[in-house]
């Protein structure tokens, strides 16, 4: 389920290097809107170059979900060395605040990355 986060700096190492080359997203040449996703290798490649800012004006989700990720394993790696468990509890208001941002979110980055142009 996380392969595609892993692959995605591989994806912009191919793009970089000419290997593999991208044209427009499929969805926004058909809808002419961009999808979830859009900007994501253009992301990874700034990210890459240590570019940020730019990062994140490309495709701030996947940023955000790169960082959570770093922020993950190595409090897991962490807890792993000091023999504990990470273990992650939710409250009843907690939960359902945290299912409304799963919602939320890629839908303020969607509006985002349309009213961008990206």
């Amino acid at each position: 389920m996380m392969l595609p986060l892993f692959a995605m700096p591989l994806g912009a190492w191919a793009v970089r290097t000419g290997v593999w080359e991208f044209s427009t997203c499929g969805m926004k040449r058909l809808f002419e809107m961009p999808c979830l996703t859009c900007g994501a290798t253009r992301a990874t490649l700034a990210l890459t170059h240590g570019d940020i800012f730019a990062a994140i004006a490309f495709q701030p989700l996947i940023i955000a979900l790169y960082a959570l990720i770093a922020i993950w394993g190595v409090l897991s790696l962490f807890t792993y060395v000091r023999q504990r468990r990470l273990v992650l509890s939710l409250s009843h208001r907690e939960d359902l605040m945290f299912k409304a941002l799963l919602v939320l979110l890629p839908a303020a980055n969607w509006f985002y990355l349309y009213k961008a142009g990206i």
